[in-house]
């Protein structure tokens, strides 16, 4: 996954315009999308075992934790796609939506517990709604593939509860708020990179929800 991670990023990343700079060379370009590897493996790895800790000890843990786990290493390649390019790619989210239902449903059959399934969806659907609104309104400078990310997240924050949704909807502001007031000051441009910023609140609203 982090080597998937790393090549995507790499060819997603805008082509520099033609100069008179030489173009780097194959071991420059490895260098570049290779200094990705160390540090999605390592977070990776903590990340995936923190996950299977806090949500394993649910009625048909380890379907959650799949779905959980597909969530969030989806998460983590949109999240570096999103600092590269500013965009989150809408198949790599219709894809791991389509996983994620596939294992909620799995879960529904094995524990017979439709209501965990159905408040996902409606879960999703909340929270997508949600900064749907808020984008709308004009209160933020989302786009539809962060709306999209959100509903993601909130489908696989559903299985846990409501109160992860809660949290799971509120805390990628709290989270990104000092870059914003950063920015502000700087007088820099506010299109900050939100797709980590989502990911990061979904995984501290499991913790939250879970402690």
């Amino acid at each position: 996954m982090p080597y998937a991670s790393a090549r995507a990023v790499a060819k997603l990343r805008p082509q520099p315009r033609a100069s008179r700079t030489p173009p780097p060379t194959s071991g420059t370009r490895a260098r570049r999308w290779w200094q990705w590897v160390a540090p999605a493996c390592g977070g990776g790895t903590v990340a995936s075992v923190g996950v299977a800790l806090l949500v394993g000890d649910h009625p048909g843990g380890s379907l959650l934790v799949a779905g959980w786990l597909v969530v969030l290493y989806t998460g983590a390649l949109l999240s570096i796609v999103d600092v590269v390019t500013r965009r989150l790619p809408t198949p790599a989210i219709g894809m791991a939506a389509f996983a994620l239902g596939t294992t909620l449903v799995g879960h529904a059959i094995a524990t017979g517990q439709g209501q965990t399934l159905t408040r996902a969806g409606l879960a999703a659907g909340a929270a997508g709604g949600a900064y749907l609104l808020i984008a709308v309104t004009g209160c933020s400078m989302m786009g539809l593939g962060d709306i999209r990310m959100m509903a993601l997240l909130g489908g696989a924050l559903g299985a846990l509860g409501w109160p992860a949704v809660l949290y799971g909807i509120l805390l990628p502001y709290l989270l990104a708020a000092p870059e914003a007031v950063i920015r502000l000051a700087l007088r820099r441009k506010p299109n900050l990179a939100f797709g980590p910023y989502l990911l990061a609140g979904a995984l501290l609203s499991v913790a939250l929800v879970n402690h």
